[in-house]
């Protein structure tokens, strides 16, 4: 944020005002904030939040009488769906990361049945959430009752089912495929006609990583795009 103060004052632009807030402080200060954006004379807001925490805001900013106000937001919430319930949010642009699809990720993420599940605190944590029950067999967590094994992934509806919006889920799937190739390369030999040979003996510098991974980065355009809330 400092950053980006010094340089909209470097370009001549008046920032009026610069708040930080989170979604879990007190409703008080978020009210505060809220009240600070109806009374200034600023009729643009450029929000660096996350979506969780701009629903909060919107929130409380919904229903106040405003003057007409142009939001340039960041990728974590100007293309989040859910801003589409906010009149107020119309025409808002921002800067996003392109949605792509990752093949096969849908069917990965829900063939996740209870024994896997129960081999990761994280994954059991989500399941026991998403079901309201517990996978402790005869013992429950806060109060839920056990987990009758009826319970499937693709009976739910909320974010971790809805592989639509893969952004910066792609972006860490590239990160880690161009990763993987670039160790490939390092210690495999791929010759035409013959099978490959990978000698996992072989002591990798960490700049020889680097190199490949930019190359191979570079030749799969990680691209950006501008967005515009409807």
């Amino acid at each position: 944020m400092a950053a980006f103060l010094q340089a909209a004052r470097a370009e001549g632009i008046c920032v009026e005002y610069s708040e930080a807030f989170y979604r879990t402080n007190p409703r008080e200060k978020v009210q505060r904030l809220a009240e600070v954006i109806r009374r200034s004379t600023a009729r643009v807001i450029v929000a660096f939040v996350a979506s969780g925490d701009m629903l909060v805001l919107l929130s409380e900013l919904e229903g106040k009488v405003l003057a007409p106000l142009q939001w340039i937001g960041s990728e974590a919430w100007v293309t989040d769906r859910e801003m589409l319930r906010f009149p107020l949010c119309a025409g808002s642009i921002g800067f996003g990361i392109r949605r792509s699809v990752i093949p096969g990720l849908r069917d990965y993420l829900l063939d996740l049945g209870p024994e896997q599940v129960s081999r990761s605190p994280v994954l059991t944590e989500f399941w026991e959430t998403a079901f309201g029950c517990s996978l402790g067999g005869g013992q429950t967590t806060a109060g839920r009752k056990p987990c009758d094994g009826k319970q499937n992934l693709r009976d739910l509806q909320n974010p971790y089912t809805d592989t639509s919006q893969l952004r910066i889920s792609n972006m860490v799937y590239k990160a880690v495929y161009a990763i993987a190739h670039a160790m490939h390369s390092i210690i495999c030999t791929d010759e035409p006609n013959t099978p490959p040979h990978c000698n996992t003996s072989i002591r990798v510098e960490p700049q020889q990583g680097c190199e490949l991974s930019r190359i191979d980065r570079e030749t799969h355009a990680f691209d950006t795009f501008l967005t515009v809330s409807r």
